[in-house]
């Protein structure tokens, strides 16, 4: 069997891990190829592939049987198999993946807001002493009523963090059983009593603009909204206006609709927003994980069993 890796960070190790384990089949790495022009022809005759490659290259393919995503993002591939003859591809991404990793990351900039450290240490960079001047401005997360929107890996990691504060924890998802609300009008309802709104949802067409102007006026203006979910499901725009206009605390934003982030976007410059620039789903030790997880999910796609986080091309996610 011919298989594409093309994953970042792969160092000697693990391309040796993965050429001992893939024995008797021919492995071919991308990022060792004499020129990038020859990518996408090993792609072509690939039947597995392991990375995120132009969706363009895999339509070029016709022996392809299984793609293996470097992301918990599939936006791009969602056309996989729109006139493809013969059987579809499977389509698999690093769903429950991240977030541990993303729930330490949304708890960061969470109490790094609370706890007015971006100014602080500006601040202290400036030698200057703000006491005073920010102390009025520091909050509190203990007890506060948190609205998840999202009842997957992620959502499920952040909750028990934010519980051990005695936050008062409720998901918004329209099917997951955990769930308290579970359509939009209950959501709305919702809204006005929170305190920290966090967005783990996947871009989808029912999340795209789902935190609309509207939405984020049901807010109270003491309220935090945080999204590591997909940027696509944020107005920018009508958040930037919320800020101006008081009606919101503050954002923590891990994800932008636009990456990276235009330098003309007043999201750089607001004072009340914290942005971590997608790094939320970074740990020690992800290029391993991501290979035992391909390897894994090679032993069930060689046996012809079902595979996890299959992509479900018509929900999109």
């Amino acid at each position: 069997m011919k298989i594409y890796v093309g994953i970042a960070g792969l160092g000697p190790s693990h391309r040796a891990r993965l050429n001992s384990t893939l024995v008797g089949h021919e492995v071919i790495h991308g990022d060792e190829l004499a020129g990038l022009e020859r990518r996408p022809a090993a792609v072509a005759a690939a039947e597995v592939v392991f990375a995120n490659v132009p969706p363009a290259w895999l339509a070029a393919a016709p022996g392809l049987r299984w793609v293996q995503l470097d992301s918990a993002g599939v936006d791009a591939y969602l056309g996989l198999n729109t006139n493809r003859p013969g059987a579809p591809v499977v389509l698999t991404n690093l769903r429950n993946f991240y977030g541990e990793a993303v729930a330490e990351a949304a708890l960061a900039g969470i109490l790094a807001w609370y706890r007015q450290l971006p100014r602080l240490l500006a601040a202290q960079s400036e030698s200057r002493w703000i006491k005073t001047e920010v102390e009025p401005d520091i909050g509190r997360l203990h007890g506060a009523s948190v609205i998840i929107l999202g009842a997957g890996a992620i959502g499920g990691a952040i909750a028990p963090l934010l519980r051990a504060f005695g936050c008062d924890v409720r998901f918004f998802a329209r099917h997951s059983p955990v769930a308290t609300w579970h359509t939009l009008a209950d959501l709305d309802a919702a809204l006005p009593a929170a305190d920290l709104v966090i967005s783990t949802l996947p871009h989808s067409p029912e999340t795209v603009g789902l935190l609309d102007g509207a939405r984020l006026a049901r807010l109270k203006p003491t309220a935090l909204l945080v999204n590591v979910g997909r940027g696509s499901t944020l107005d920018e725009v009508a958040l930037v206006r919320a800020l101006e206009a008081g009606r919101l605390a503050g954002a923590v934003l891990d994800v932008t609709a636009v990456e990276p982030l235009p330098v003309s976007s007043a999201l750089w410059r607001h004072p009340r927003v914290l942005l971590t620039q997608h790094t939320g789903g970074r740990f020690p030790g992800e290029t391993d994980a991501k290979i035992t997880r391909f390897l894994e999910n090679f032993a069930r796609f060689s046996r012809g069993e079902v595979l996890p986080a299959a992509v479900d091309l018509s929900r999109g996610y």
